[in-house]
């Protein structure tokens, strides 16, 4: 019988011990913190239509009419801190509180996670800008004129066509080469006279004769 009492005793403090880890897992505390809202005077107003929310528990909290906020019943873990509300925007901060209830507030850094920059706790969330919906329109300017490729591909042959002379005339050798590199005249027929064949019946004959005599002088020479 004593061995039974002994051994009843033995499981219920095993019991004891056990459950104090639990009890200190499942510590709750309150995210505390205060907004700032430059520009806006009156923070009553705005604060009716925000809320804080604890991601990714998704724990939301009310904003008070001084811009203070509080969230109670927040478990040991991470959470990422956001301001919701349809007027500003704010940069989300990181809290991360232990199992004994120290809490660690930080900026949130998606990009770099290593990358640890402290904040002060109690929470300071200032508004960085309004929240924009509609990108501004584009305004005309006269540079989008001057640099569209329509008109760079009539002034850059011009301004080559102005410019390489003047280097050239200045340089002997260089024109000479420039010269050298020009492409032989191709003989282009008469447009007038293609236009009277076609719409005359065919070539007069005196045009023909004297084409005739041209070619065979050309053929002498």
């Amino acid at each position: 019988m004593k061995f039974l009492i002994i051994f009843v005793v033995l499981v219920q403090l095993l019991a004891a011990e056990e459950a104090t880890p639990v009890a200190e897992q499942t510590v709750r505390v309150a995210v505390e913190g205060q907004l700032v809202l430059p520009g806006y005077r009156n923070c009553r107003e705005w604060s009716t239509g925000a809320r804080i929310i604890l991601s990714p528990n998704q724990i939301i909290g009310f904003v008070r009419e001084d811009c203070s906020f509080r969230v109670d019943n927040v478990p040991n873990g991470s959470f990422i801190v956001q301001v919701e509300n349809t007027g500003l925007v704010f940069e989300p901060l990181r809290v991360d509180i232990t199992a004994r209830g120290k809490m660690r507030a930080r900026r949130l850094s998606l990009l770099q996670p290593s990358v640890v920059a402290l904040e002060d706790y109690p929470l300071k969330m200032t508004s960085r800008s309004p929240t924009r919906y509609f990108r501004k329109r584009e305004e005309w300017r006269i540079t989008d004129m001057l640099f569209s490729p329509m008109v760079l591909m009539l002034v850059l042959p011009l301004l080559v066509m102005l410019v390489i002379p003047k280097m050239t005339a200045n340089d002997p050798e260089l024109k000479k080469e420039m010269e050298q590199m020009q492409l032989p005249k191709m003989d282009m027929p008469d447009v007038s006279e293609m236009m009277a064949n076609l719409f005359g019946g065919g070539p007069n004959p005196a045009n023909k004769k004297k084409s005739v005599t041209a070619g065979s002088t050309q053929r002498r020479r």
